[in-house]
C-alpha cells in the first residue's frame, strides 16, 4: 500500500484552510485518514504552515510520497530542501472534442 503526504481541504467557500495528512494513495481526499501532521492557510500573508516535522521526517522515513504541492510548502518551510517550481513537469492542457487530431 502506497501512503501519499496530501493536502485536505476545509473551511467555507472562498475561505479556504487545508491539513497536511497522511493518507492512502487511492483513498478519496474526504476519505479515512491515518495521521493529520499540519495546517496551511494560503489566505495569511505568510501563507503559514504549521507542521510536526518530526512526523513528517517519520512518515518520509517510511516511505510515504508527498504530493507536488506538499513538496514546495515543506521545501518553504524548511523540512524537506527547497524544490525548483520550474523544474516540475507540467500538466498538459485537455484538448476539446473539437480539437483532437483526426484519425485517418
Amino acid at each position: 500500500m502506497v501512503v501519499k503526504l496530501k493536502l485536505q481541504r476545509k473551511g467555507t467557500k472562498n475561505r479556504p484552510c487545508y491539513r497536511l495528512v497522511v493518507q492512502p494513495d487511492r483513498t478519496a481526499l474526504e476519505g479515512s485518514v491515518i495521521e493529520i501532521l499540519g495546517q496551511y492557510d494560503p489566505l495569511k500573508k505568510s501563507e503559514l504552515l504549521n507542521v510536526d516535522a518530526e512526523k513528517v521526517k517519520a512518515w518520509l522515513a517510511k516511505g510515504a510520497q508527498p504530493t507536488d504541492k506538499v513538496r514546495i510548502l515543506l521545501g518553504k518551510a524548511g523540512v524537506l530542501p527547497a524544490v525548483d517550481v520550474a523544474a516540475l513537469p507540467k500538466k498538459k492542457a485537455k484538448l476539446h472534442k473539437e480539437e483532437q487530431p483526426c484519425e485517418s
